[in-house]
C-alpha cells in the first residue's frame, strides 16, 4: 500500500492540470478571507466610536469624537470627527454602508470560489474514471482470471466516489489554509504575543486530530476491502442467478450475503466512532483554549495593555481562525479514509498494460500459415498447461483440435492472439514470430467465435458492427446473411434495430451464436478461432449454424475446438491433445483406425460403441 504522503504526491500531479483554476478558487477564498477580516475590523472600530460617544452622552456632554484613523501602511483611507448627534448617526449609517458592500463583495466571490473548486473536483473525478477505465480495458487477460470482476467494477465505482469525498475534503483543507494564513497574519498584526500563543495551541489540536486520522486510515483499509468483497460477491451471484434458484440456494446466499454486510458494518462503525470522537475532543480543547485566551485578553485590557478596540477586533479574529483550523483538522483526519481508496486506484493505474500499439510494425497476414515450435505454457509457473507443441498449420487448413478437459485446446488458441504470453517456443504466423509483430495489427486479423456467446447491451446492428466500427448497412446486412441471421432478424419487430438486452438475453441461444458469427465474417479475419459453436444447441438450429461456420471458414485458416466428435469428420486434420500435449495428428479416418488411440476412444464413448 502507498504511503499518505506518495498519494497526496500522485494526487497533486493529476491536480496541477486545473492550476488555473485552483489558483482562482483561493484568490476567491483570500478576497472573502480579507472581506471577514475587514468586517471585524470595522466593527470592532464603529464599538470603539459608539463607547466614546456613549460616555459623552452620559456625561451631558456636547458629542465631539475624533476617530481614529484607518491606514494601510502610510495612506489615510479614513480620516473622520465626530460633532453632534447627526454626524454620529451619519457615520454610523456609512459603517453600516461598508459592511454591507464588503459582504456583497464577499458573496460574489463565494459563488466564483464555489464554481471553480467544484469544476476542478468533477474534472478530476471524470480523468480518474477514464484513466481507469483505459488501464482495465488494456490490461492483459491474465489479470482478470486472477481477479473478479465485482472487485474491479468495486475500483471503478466505490473507490472512486470515495476519491470524489477526497477531493471535496482536499478543496476544503486548500480553502481552510488560505483562511488560517490571512486570519493568522491579521491577529499578528494586532498583537504578535497572543498570536504565537494561539497558533502553538491550535498546533497541538492539529496534532490531535492527526492521530485520528492515522486511526480512521488504518479501519479504511479493511472498509475499503469489504465493500470489493460485496460488490464482487453480488456481481458472481446476480450473474449466476438461475443456478442459485436451480439449486434454491436464496436462503444460503441470504446468509452469506448478511455476514459480509454485517463485517463491512463492524468496520464503519469502528471509523464512525473515531470521527464521533474527534469533533466533541476538538470542540472541548479548542473551547478551553479560547476561553484562556479571552482571560488573558480580558487581563491586559484590564490593565490597559489592549484597548477595547484592540480586544474585540482580536477576539473576533481568533473565533473567525478557530472555525478553519478546527475544519483543517477534521478535514485532514477524515481524508484519511479516502486516501486509502485513492491508494487502490494508483495500484491499478500502475499495472502494467498490453502494449496494444508499440514500436513494433503492422504486418499484414496473407497466407495464414500458423506454425507451432517447441511451445511450452504454465498458468501458474508450476503445472505445465502445455508441454513442447509443435505443429504447422497450412494456409486455409481446418484444424480441429480435440481432447479430455484440460487437455489444452483452450489455452492452444488463446496463445495465437497472445492472450498470454509465450514461456517457451515460437509461434508464427506466416513466418513471422507473433512477439515481434504489432499487437493490434496481430488482433485486427483474428476472429474468435467462443462457445459462451457473449452480446453487449444494445441493439442487433450495434452488436454486429463491432466487429468492423466503420461497416456500411449493407455490409452488416450481407454478413448477417451469411451467417443465416438476416432471416429471423426481420421478422423481429424492429428488425436489426431491436435491443438483445444484457449478454443478448432477449435472443435464443441459436440466434445469439448466428450474430456472432456475422460479427466474425463482418470482420473478413485471415485466422478463425472457433469454440463448439453447436453444442447446447437443438438439431434444426445446429444444422443452420453449421452451414453458417462452413461459410465463415471458407479461404480461412480455421482452429475449432470440437467438443462433438460428429462436427470435425470433415476438418482437414484433427489433433489430439492430452495433458498438455499432442498425442495424435490425422484425419477423422485415419485416427479411428488406431485400435488404441485416444480419439477413436472417445469416439466409441461419444457414440456408445
Amino acid at each position: 500500500m502507498m504511503s499518505p504522503a506518495k498519494i497526496f504526491f500522485r494526487l497533486a500531479t493529476y491536480v496541477v492540470k486545473y492550476k488555473w483554476r485552483i489558483i482562482g478558487g483561493l484568490i476567491s477564498v483570500a478576497i472573502m478571507s480579507s472581506a471577514d477580516t475587514a468586517s471585524a475590523f470595522l466593527v470592532a472600530r464603529l464599538f470603539e466610536v459608539l463607547q466614546a460617544i456613549g460616555q459623552q452622552v452620559r456625561a451631558g456632554q456636547e458629542i465631539f469624537v475624533t476617530v481614529t484613523p484607518i491606514k494601510i501602511l502610510d495612506y489615510t483611507l479614513f480620516d473622520y470627527t465626530i460633532r453632534g448627534k447627526e454626524e454620529g448617526f451619519q457615520l454610523i449609517f456609512r459603517f453600516a454602508l461598508v459592511v454591507i458592500v464588503i459582504i456583497f463583495v464577499k458573496v460574489l466571490f463565494v459563488y466564483t470560489r464555489e464554481y471553480l473548486m467544484s469544476s476542478v473536483q468533477q474534472k478530476l473525478l471524470m480523468r480518474f474514471r477514464i484513466d481507469l477505465y483505459n488501464t482495465i480495458i488494456a490490461l492483459p487477460v491474465k489479470y482478470f482470471d486472477d481477479n473478479k470482476t465485482g472487485f474491479i467494477m468495486s475500483r471503478v465505482t466505490n473507490d472512486v466516489n470515495n476519491l470524489e469525498h477526497a477531493m471535496t475534503l482536499m478543496i476544503e483543507i486548500a480553502q481552510n489554509c488560505v483562511y488560517t494564513i490571512i486570519f493568522a497574519t491579521a491577529l499578528f498584526y494586532t498583537n504578535w504575543q497572543l498570536t504565537i500563543v494561539t497558533i502553538l495551541i491550535f498546533t497541538v489540536s492539529g496534532g490531535i486530530s492527526r492521530r485520528f486520522g492515522d486511526r480512521i486510515r488504518a479501519y479504511s483499509r479493511d472498509l475499503t476491502n469489504t465493500l470489493a468483497d460485496i460488490s464482487a460477491f453480488l456481481q458472481e451471484k446476480i450473474s449466476a442467478i438461475r443456478i442459485v434458484k436451480s439449486f434454491t440456494r436464496e436462503d444460503y446466499e441470504k446468509k452469506t450475503f448478511k455476514q459480509k454486510v454485517e463485517r463491512n458494518y463492524h468496520f464503519s462503525m469502528k471509523i464512525v466512532r473515531v470521527i464521533a470522537l474527534l469533533s466533541p475532543t476538538n470542540e472541548l480543547f479548542n473551547t478551553t483554549a479560547a476561553s484562556l485566551l479571552v482571560i488573558f485578553c480580558g487581563y491586559l485590557f484590564l490593565q490597559g495593555s489592549m484597548t477595547i478596540e484592540s480586544m474585540i477586533f482580536f477576539l473576533m479574529l481568533m473565533i473567525n481562525l478557530a472555525k478553519p483550523v478546527k475544519a483543517l483538522g477534521e478535514s485532514v483526519a477524515r481524508v484519511q479514509k479516502s486516501l486509502v481508496s485513492a491508494g487502490y486506484i494508483f495500484e491499478i493505474l500502475d499495472l502494467k498494460r498490453e502494449p496494444l500499439s508499440d514500436s513494433k510494425p503492422d504486418f499484414v497476414i496473407t497466407r495464414g500459415e500458423v506454425e507451432f515450435r517447441n511451445v511450452s505454457f504454465s498458468y501458474n509457473n508450476e503445472t505445465e498447461a502445455l508441454h513442447n507443441i509443435t505443429l504447422h498449420v497450412y494456409p486455409g487448413e481446418k484444424v480441429a483440435l480435440v481432447g479430455p478437459s484440460g487437455s489444452g485446446k483452450s489455452t492452444l488458441i488463446n496463445l495465437i492472439p497472445r492472450f498470454y504470453e509465450l514461456q517457451e517456443g515460437e509461434i508464427l504466423i506466416d513466418g513471422r514470430d507473433i512477439r515481434e509483430i504489432n499487437l493490434y495489427s496481430l488482433r485486427n486479423q483474428i476472429a474468435i467465435v467462443p462457445q459462451d456467446i457473449i452480446l453487449f447491451a444494445g441493439t442487433i446492428l450495434d452488436n454486429i458492427r463491432y466487429g468492423k466500427l466503420d461497416a456500411t448497412l449493407e455490409e452488416i446486412i450481407e454478413a448477417a446473411k451469411a451467417a443465416n441471421a438476416h432471416d429471423f432478424i426481420v421478422e423481429l419487430d424492429k428488425g436489426y434495430e431491436t435491443e438483445v438486452g444484457e449478454r443478448g438475453v432477449q435472443l435464443s441461444g441459436g440466434q445469439r451464436q448466428r450474430i456472432a458469427i456475422a460479427r466474425a465474417m463482418l470482420r473478413n479475419p485471415k485466422i478463425l478461432l472457433l469454440d463448439e459453436a453447436t453444442s447446447a444447441l437443438d438439431a434444426e438450429s445446429e444444422i443452420i449454424i453449421h452451414d453458417a461456420i462452413n461459410r465463415l471458414m471458407k479461404g480461412r485458416t480455421s482452429f475449432i475446438i470440437a467438443h462433438r466428435l460428429s462436427t470435425v469428420a470433415d476438418c482437414d486434420r484433427i489433433v489430439v491433445l492430452d495433458e498438455g500435449k499432442i498425442v495424435e495428428v490425422g484425419t477423422h479416418e485415419e485416427l479411428l483406425q488406431k485400435n488404441s488411440g485416444l480419439y477413436k476412444r472417445l469416439h466409441s464413448l461419444q457414440f456408445n460403441l
